[in-house]
């Protein structure tokens, strides 16, 4: 915890950071950025004022600012320990906001040369190389490195245990999540990952990501695609008919295009509102540990013009939040209307593109 006691501050600007602290820590991240940006006009030499914006605007999704800020903590010369973690911080906004992954890892490495026994460090620098750069065996050493550290971290488990299945070292991965859920036995995704990697240690070879299939359950007319090999034993839902059947599309028509673990598949978007999530009776199933069972809704509405189109709102439609959120267009959002080439993220590897289609375009 941050001694502000210790901080080169005035009265007043030490007031307005304890503040700001106060806001942040209650999750009101736009007013505690206002409390540091007034702390900054009376003393703008302070790095502990800059590392604690940088944190606000990152955990409010605005990761271009943050990085602007932790770069001017940086260069007010913080001791070792305080920049290992700016550069931690740095690191995850490139890897988890931006989707910058080769940056992230230049980040990573930096605050390594500061200290090689943070195992944060080390797990999210496996995170990047399996998940943005599909590294799985570097990152398997990342995660075991983190361990060495501190063998209770129970996220390095559970995403060794994916590295490892993606080598398909299935007893391996299983051994991983086993060592996952005895540190949190509630932890659901692990559970749900060991389950997978049971089903595919005794599956040969085949790789769900190759093949053609129904994506999601609820729809009625929406034809939905998976690119890749259509030599496949997944059952295709009754809805889906003839390979050559030719679907018109209006004009304006939405159209939601998925990348996730099973692949890419496009979706024409006809209902009044979507579910969105990994649970199976989700509208549009997302297939990824890192999406939520309830991620998001799409709803139907009209734009000022008369042009049908959608919002799409984090949470279930009870209201209940996601945990990672959402990121429209690199911007963090509760809610945000959708008028065409928006790129959604879920989280690493999985994202949303939408559409608005044009008129006489066709699909086979």
């Amino acid at each position: 915890m941050l001694d502000t006691g210790q901080l080169a501050l005035s009265s007043e600007a030490l007031s307005l950071f304890r503040q700001g602290l106060a806001a942040a820590a209650n999750a009101q991240y736009e007013q505690a950025i206002v409390w540091f940006d007034q702390v900054l006009e009376l003393q703008a030499g302070c790095y502990e004022v800059w590392y604690e914006r940088g944190l606000a605007l990152e955990r409010q999704g605005d990761y271009v600012d943050a990085i602007a800020s932790y770069d001017r903590a940086l260069s007010l010369g913080p001791a070792a320990e305080t920049a290992c973690e700016i550069w931690l911080d740095r690191g995850n906004a490139f890897q988890y906001g931006l989707g910058d992954y080769n940056q992230a890892l230049r980040c990573y490495d930096q605050a390594l040369k500061l200290s090689t026994h943070h195992d944060a460090v080390w797990q999210n620098r496996g995170n990047a190389l399996l998940y943005g750069l599909s590294l799985p065996q570097d990152a398997v050493l990342c995660y075991s490195r983190a361990l060495a550290i501190n063998p209770d971290n129970y996220l390095a488990w559970r995403n060794r245990g994916n590295a490892l299945v993606e080598l398909r070292r299935y007893d391996e991965a299983i051994a991983s999540y086993d060592h996952a859920l005895e540190i949190r036995p509630d932890d659901q995704v692990s559970w749900q990952a060991r389950l997978l990697a049971a089903e595919k240690s005794g599956a040969g070879t085949h790789q769900p990501t190759t093949n053609a299939a129904w994506y999601g359950t609820g729809f009625s007319n929406a034809q939905t695609f998976i690119e890749g090999d259509t030599d496949s034993e997944v059952v295709f839902a009754s809805q889906f008919t003839a390979a050559a059947e030719v679907t018109s599309v209006e004009q304006g028509q939405p159209l939601l295009i998925i990348e996730d673990d099973w692949g890419r598949r496009e979706i024409i978007l006809e209902q009044d509102s979507y579910l969105l999530g990994r649970d199976p009776t989700a509208d549009i199933c997302l297939h990824s540990q890192f999406v939520s069972r309830q991620h998001a809704v799409l709803t139907r509405t009209v734009l000022p013009h008369g042009q049908p189109t959608y919002t799409i709102t984090d949470g279930n439609r009870a209201g209940k939040a996601s945990t990672n959120g959402l990121l429209v267009n690199g911007k963090k959002c509760r809610t945000a209307t959708l008028t065409g080439e928006e790129v959604i993220v879920f989280g690493p590897k999985v994202r949303a593109t939408f559409r608005l289609l044009p008129l006489s375009q066709t699909r086979f």
